[in-house]
């Protein structure tokens, strides 16, 4: 039998975005872990989204919260701000990611998503309601002010760092929106959705122009679901099914 032991690379420290100390005897703690972890998820919903739409407004609002997070980086090593006691300088220390705490990289990737997505809101969408409008923009409101709040009750920030990751976003999400507005008005995106290798792609930018409610979308697919070519589909299916059936019989 090998007894050898497994020597442990004595450098390797855990991801942080995914590994969050909490209080297991705090309910509380528990629940905002996951509210801790909603930057991630939206990041997957931007990778996903795109997948599978092909929507460059997925690629452009992903590009911005990855500047936003070289900013908050920037930021961080200029103020110089240590985070509370439980943690202080040596969390994330020596790593590309900044060990300062000034401001919260969580906050303010958050208070960007709010920033964009409501001005998105007001502006793009024009056909929803005020109260449809609203309610969106308070549930992005509410998401902020969730997560913000697990950063600083989790300990990995002070409340002002927090509040100044929020406002520090907010100022940087509404510059941002305003820029990529700038940049489609000269005719920007247009020009690099002509591109040979983005049209190989089928990438577009419909999702701005005209984008599609749950209920056109669903019309869309009863249109779909009634045309020649989805009945004669249908018809092959029930084909098949019939002669597996007639198979199993025999």
């Amino acid at each position: 039998m090998n007894n050898s032991i497994v020597s442990i690379n004595q450098s390797l420290i855990p991801f942080d975005d995914t590994y969050i100390l909490y209080d297991p005897n705090d309910f509380l703690s528990y629940v905002l872990v996951y509210f801790s972890l909603l930057p991630m998820l939206i990041l997957v919903f931007y990778f996903s989204w795109f997948i599978t739409t092909r929507e460059l407004e997925a690629v452009i609002i992903a590009g911005g919260q990855v500047i936003n997070e070289i900013l908050n980086n920037i930021a961080k090593n200029i103020i110089k701000q240590s985070r509370p006691a439980f943690f202080g300088d040596s969390f994330q220390k020596d790593t590309i990611r900044s060990a300062y705490g000034m401001p919260s990289a969580h906050s303010q990737f958050m208070g960007f998503f709010c920033m964009y997505w409501s001005l998105k809101v007001l502006t793009n969408w024009r056909s929803l309601s005020k109260i449809r409008k609203t309610s969106s923009i308070l549930s992005f409101i509410t998401a902020t002010a969730l997560v913000a709040l697990s950063r600083a009750y989790l300990g990995y920030h002070s409340v002002i760092q927090v509040v100044a990751g929020v406002l520090f976003g907010s100022f940087l999400g509404s510059g941002y929106f305003i820029a990529v507005a700038i940049v489609r008005h000269i005719g920007l995106i247009e020009w690099v959705l002509s591109w040979s290798i983005i049209r190989r792609f089928w990438i577009k930018d419909s999702f701005n122009i005209a984008s599609l409610s749950l209920a056109d979308e669903h019309q869309a697919w009863e249109t779909r679901r009634k045309s020649p070519q989805a009945k004669k589909m249908h018809k092959i299916y029930m084909n098949i099914i019939e002669s597996f059936v007639f198979t199993l019989a025999i």
